[in-house]
């Protein structure tokens, strides 16, 4: 993650904990995220270099000016007047870890052949919560590569108990023979 880009986002995050806006700033930044993320009209604009800041803010404003906080259009001005308006899907990434770190809450994926129950995602979520003290925010995700089994994804910890894995450790195995 990019030093400015974090210290951009804990900057917005002391101030909407200070100004006690703290969940009307991050559904705009989920807000912002969530469609950065999906429209590559919006990624191209912010990356382009030929696009002025101001041209980009523009953008931005005509976009979300009526739905966003006046705090976060500041900080969308802010960002752009630093000319670091093409940091904001990184800087957006930062609040969020930020914002759940304060939730005292991990990001996590589950990646399974097949769809799983809710009682097995339960049991996934809660052994690794047990492991990490932190309340799992889970996405769930269908990989037909798998053949079986699942993998988990939190941060740096990944619990690979796929059938696709069995095999191959067994291979190596028998291929060390």
């Amino acid at each position: 993650m990019n030093r400015v880009a974090k210290r951009y986002a804990k900057a917005l995050f002391e101030l909407a904990i200070e100004q006690k806006k703290l969940d009307r700033i991050s559904e705009d930044m989920e807000l912002l995220r969530s469609v950065l993320a999906k429209s590559e009209d919006f990624a191209v604009i912010l990356s382009n270099p030929l696009i002025s800041e101001q041209q980009k803010l523009q953008a931005l404003s005509g976009a979300f000016g009526k739905e966003l906080q006046t705090l976060s259009l500041n900080f969308l001005d802010l960002l752009t007047e630093k000319r670091r308006l093409n940091l904001l899907p990184e800087v957006l990434e930062a609040f969020k870890f930020f914002l759940l770190d304060h939730e005292n809450k991990l990001e996590g994926e589950v990646v399974s052949a097949i769809k799983l129950s809710s009682d097995q995602i339960g049991k996934i979520r809660s052994h690794v919560e047990e492991l990490t003290g932190k309340k799992l925010v889970l996405e769930e995700r269908i990989d037909t590569q798998l053949i079986g089994g699942f993998v988990v994804k939190v941060q740096d910890i990944v619990i690979d108990n796929s059938i696709r894995s069995h095999l191959e450790r067994l291979r190596e195995r028998l291929s060390a023979r």
